[in-house]
């Protein structure tokens, strides 16, 4: 199953930017979703733009609404919105902060996926969430972002099985070290060692976010018969397993 207009939220930047020219090499219509418009005075034809906040479900609601209005039932769904952790040992967490990330991450998925099913009236779909490979084991300093990105693996493999009966596939990316602008935030900030993620990584490079986008679109076009999957694009990170 194709969708032919798919919502990418977080399609301004970084992964959610590269999924949206993927999508419209392929003929779909796209839909952005995102707090901010992408960089440029105009969207290419084809792409629409709602400023919306993801994790609030009345913003959602109408969003949606407003993007079958302009381009038809929404039969695609990409959840690449998010913000980062603030990478702290555990003991000091700020709580808020991570609510907040849990708010987005989890939540935004949900509202999002169920508002777009809620009104698909039995036509099929497809929905590719964004997971993290820190959602595979346990990691220092992940207490807030790791947690809520193995929640958004968890809510991916819910909802496949629930909505499989309305022709819905949910699987999920997890990304490695992907070079996006909230990633080289964190390089910037310090927080990052590069050189020695490079050299844990067997593949010995972090993704671009184009690397990402082609394994999204695999599990939205072309997986016809995968759902509940979580797919992870990291260069062999999570296969190390240490």
């Amino acid at each position: 199953m194709s969708p032919t207009h798919t919502v990418v939220t977080g399609g301004a930047s970084g992964i959610g930017a590269a999924v949206v020219e993927a999508l419209l090499a392929r003929g779909e219509q796209v839909t952005i979703f995102d707090l901010q418009p992408p960089l440029g005075e105009t969207l290419p034809a084809g792409v629409g733009f709602i400023k919306v906040d993801a994790s609030d479900e009345d913003a959602v609601r109408d969003a949606v609404a407003q993007a079958e209005a302009e381009q038809g039932t929404v039969t695609g769904v990409v959840i690449c919105h998010g913000n980062r952790g603030l990478f702290v040992p555990a003991m000091e967490a700020d709580l808020q902060h991570a609510r907040k990330v849990f708010d987005i991450h989890v939540l935004g998925a949900l509202a999002v996926s169920r508002e777009v099913v809620r009104r698909l009236e039995g036509r099929p779909a497809s929905i590719v969430t964004v997971s993290s490979a820190t959602a595979f084991g346990g990691w220092e300093k992940q207490a807030d972002y790791g947690v809520a990105k193995a929640a958004v693996r968890q809510l991916t493999q819910n909802l496949a099985v629930e909505w499989a009966s309305l022709g819905v596939r949910v699987n999920a990316v997890a990304p490695g070290n992907t070079l996006t602008p909230m990633v080289q935030a964190v390089i910037d900030s310090g927080s990052y060692d590069t050189a020695a993620v490079e050299k844990r990584t067997p593949m010995g490079r972090f993704a671009q976010p184009e690397e990402i986008a082609t394994a999204i679109l695999f599990l939205l076009l072309d997986a016809t018969f995968v759902t509940g999957q979580c797919l992870a694009v990291d260069g062999g990170w999570t296969a190390v397993g240490e």
